[in-house]
């Protein structure tokens, strides 16, 4: 379950907007609700909020990772 401590760190990396990449990381986890379907944005609104759920939490630590990489790369590009 994501604390709300954590919520202001993930936003601090992903912005306000941070559904779109959360659902990247999903489809890219290949990871679907029971239905085998894309988790919906309330969804991932709720987990942020502090719903617990396996699959979401993962994507979205992953998205959070991806998001860390990307800045680090364009980092060394500007030095």
């Amino acid at each position: 379950m994501i604390t709300e401590k954590e919520k202001k760190k993930i936003v601090k990396v992903l912005g306000h907007r941070y559904v779109a990449p959360v659902k990247r990381a999903l489809r890219e986890l290949n990871m679907f609700n029971a239905k085998g379907e894309e988790h919906s944005n309330s969804m991932v609104t709720n987990v942020m909020n502090g719903v617990a759920h396996e699959d979401i939490e993962t994507a979205i630590y992953e998205a959070v990772k991806k998001k860390k990489e990307e800045l680090k790369a364009r980092r060394a590009l500007l030095r």
